[in-house]
């Protein structure tokens, strides 16, 4: 997951709380002494009687933990751009020292993993991807491939930052991860790999591994068919 998404992220979080207030996303602020325009993740204001109490949100994406240089920094921003209180969001912890800094100041620390992060704001997004754990993948690739006469029909989708392959072959059943390294065999004794533009597979009695079309998506029609759904058949949701 790439850093502006996880901003991205943290602002629709935080977007469910317009109902007590007003959050505004990725603006810049004036500094109160200087005038430079401050970026500010999440900006979030409450009216509290006559007085406007106002909260910064930063989002920190990181591998390793916070420390009492972030909780510093982020400190002095609050501070330029006039807020009131200010939280810390991160995918991973924080140190001990960082933790008793803000306890000290009254600034919050947060967690928001990237697993949550995914949920708000990839479309599609299936499951964390177990090869990397980086990023999630996407559930957007699907096909039927014609095999000695018959129809195999598999979903499919790939890992945003390893480009691992997640199938699901329909034939079978089986569930599996593939990459450049490890390709995947399923139950049926075919052999699957991802490619740049999408699927190869290698089917069980074949030599070469065929690159598999996905730019058409299946009509969901024709999977009817193929199931033996009758030509009349209406899903509940079609019904008036």
């Amino acid at each position: 997951m790439r850093w502006q998404e996880y901003q991205d992220a943290v602002g629709e979080l935080y977007e469910q709380m317009n109902e007590f207030g007003i959050v505004k996303k990725n603006i810049t602020i004036p500094d109160k002494v200087t005038g430079q325009a401050r970026q500010v993740d999440v900006w979030w204001e409450m009216n509290l009687g006559s007085h406007t109490f106002k909260i910064l949100i930063d989002a920190k994406k990181r591998k390793e933990k916070i420390d009492v240089k972030d909780v510093e920094e982020i400190l002095m921003l609050s501070d330029a751009v006039n807020a009131d209180k200010a939280i810390i969001v991160t995918n991973n912890e924080w140190t001990k020292p960082a933790e008793t800094k803000a306890n000290h100041v009254g600034l919050d620390l947060r967690i928001l993993t990237i697993d949550e992060a995914t949920d708000l704001v990839v479309p599609e997004k299936w499951q964390m991807c177990s090869e990397c754990e980086e990023d999630c993948i996407v559930m957007d690739e699907d096909g039927i491939t014609e095999y000695q006469g018959l129809y195999l029909w598999w979903i499919g989708g790939k890992c945003r930052s390893c480009n691992s392959l997640l199938i699901n072959c329909q034939d079978c059943g089986l569930l599996g991860i593939s990459n450049e390294k490890d390709l995947w065999k399923c139950y049926c004794g075919h052999t699957w790999k991802p490619e740049n533009k999408g699927v190869s597979i290698k089917f069980k009695d074949s030599i070469d591994f065929k690159f598999v079309n996905t730019d058409r998506r299946i009509n969901p029609r024709f999977i009817e068919k193929i199931m033996g759904f009758p030509d009349n058949w209406t899903k509940l949701d079609e019904v008036d």
